[in-house]
């Protein structure tokens, strides 16, 4: 369980990642004179740019309202802006980039060749809050490999104790079964199967209560934080379960089997 909660773990940062560089990253302001063909000809060009998924041209009427959307969302007064035109914003084109693990170099690339193109007055890579959000997906990568391990490190810890008191009751049964002419394999299959058992019982139920819980909990976590993914939440996959579930089976067997001490007096061949 705590490996599966490391692979989602990874995937819903990487997922958060993927929606925060949906935004807009460079925005290439035009001059008044600039030439429509130029620009449509700039659009088609950045299309195929392969660090860029999105580009689109905005209108000074277009960004005005976008400024009045805004306001209004974080609850400014609407008289505010009534002094405000369209004519007080320039066109411009904005460029959204593929999502990645860091966008601030490829955006500082790409503006530093649009401010090359005649036709555009000024160029914004709004490279200091890709930095910030690179380092904050970097910063919870981190977080996440953390806890995991303090997780892990404290399943061990109670592991160990369960098999160090597994010994203390399997060496007198072991004698006994011994003494009753059993075989040594026969001593330590019972608690092997046994353990092998418990371990894909508990990997199922954890299985099952991860993939029911997961999509929930997730998604009042975006919820409340404002994050609108289209795509669904990460689950695990069956080859992952089923690799999962095999692991926990053969690390049931093998604790089971050593679980079980054979006495040294006594043993037979």
């Amino acid at each position: 369980m705590v490996v599966g909660i490391t692979r989602l773990g990874t995937r819903t940062v990487d997922r958060w990642g993927g929606f925060l560089g949906q935004n807009v990253h460079v925005i290439a302001y035009l001059s008044e004179d600039a030439d429509p063909d130029v620009v449509q000809g700039l659009v088609a060009l950045l299309h195929r740019v392969p660090t860029v998924a999105a580009v689109k041209v905005v209108e000074p009427a277009q960004a005005l309202a976008r400024l009045r959307a805004v306001s209004a969302s974080l609850g400014s007064d609407p008289k505010s802006l009534e002094g405000l035109e369209a004519g007080y914003f320039p066109r411009s084109v904005e460029v959204s980039l593929a999502p990645a693990a860091d966008l601030s170099q490829p955006a500082a690339d790409l503006a530093q060749r649009l401010r090359g193109v005649p036709g555009i007055e000024q160029v914004d890579a709004m490279t200091s809050g890709l930095a910030r959000l690179a380092s904050w997906v970097k910063l919870g990568r981190r977080l996440g490999f953390t806890l995991v391990a303090v997780c892990g490190l404290l399943s061990l810890a109670i592991l160990a104790l369960v098999f160090a008191r597994s010994r203390d009751a399997g060496r007198a049964q072991a004698a006994v079964l011994l003494d009753l002419g059993e075989s040594n394999a026969g001593v330590r299959l019972p608690a092997s199967l046994g353990m092998a058992a418990a371990a894909l019982l508990g990997g199922t139920l954890g299985t099952l209560l991860l993939r029911l819980a997961w999509r929930f909990a997730l998604g009042h976590l975006e919820a409340s934080l404002g994050i609108a993914v289209a795509t669904p939440p990460p689950l695990l996959g069956g080859g992952e379960i089923i690799a999962s579930l095999g692991l926990a089976f053969l690390l049931g067997l093998a604790l089971g089997y050593f679980a079980t001490p054979l006495p040294r007096v006594g043993i037979r061949a």
